[in-house]
């Protein structure tokens, strides 16, 4: 994937979060996001999603390249509609992809060979990660919280805003 920095998508997620109208201490409703703004924004190319039967997908959720269409399975879906953090960071991911990487000229896993070097910030699963996570919880917001602060204000699993939290030190020292 051509590289995004951290700077980059901390970038992407504010102006997304402007076209949205979410002040960057707000917390996202992923599934408005999902299943509304996201056919305003990008009624023009064609954005929809699906969710799919437990049994007829292996994978949480993806993002198909070729159509732009976001697929998820059911039982993540009806978690996320219940709050949970990992589910709603999961369709934010996704939501993601189709912002970053969809485009049927790209494809959305790359290749990797053995002995290939690719850099985190070449990685689309990494470039999705760091936007879902500064979209639900951004980094100016989070410094000096705690993990269980972060995770109750957004909507995300402790893992993530651990992840978020490190993130922000990195970000603006």
């Amino acid at each position: 994937m051509p590289p995004i920095s951290n700077e980059e998508i901390i970038q992407l997620t504010q102006q997304f979060r402007k076209i949205l109208n979410y002040k960057p201490d707000e917390p996202i409703d992923i599934l408005w996001v999902l299943e509304h703004a996201m056919r305003v924004i990008f009624e023009k190319d064609g954005f929809d999603f699906e969710v799919k039967d437990v049994d007829s997908m292996s994978e949480h959720a993806y993002t198909d390249p070729n159509t732009g269409k976001i697929i998820i399975r059911e039982d993540i879906y009806d978690r996320a509609c219940r709050g949970e953090g990992r589910d709603r960071f999961t369709i934010a991911h996704e939501i993601a992809h189709y912002i970053l990487h969809a485009n049927p000229s790209i494809a959305r896993y790359p290749r990797i060979y053995p002995g290939d070097d690719v850099k985190p910030y070449e990685d689309s699963e990494w470039q999705a990660d760091a936007f879902a996570g500064e979209f639900l919880c951004p980094c100016q917001v989070i410094r000096g919280m705690t993990p269980e602060e972060v995770a109750d204000k957004f909507g995300v699993s402790v893992q993530a805003a651990k992840t978020q939290l490190k993130k922000s030190l990195r970000c603006f020292q």
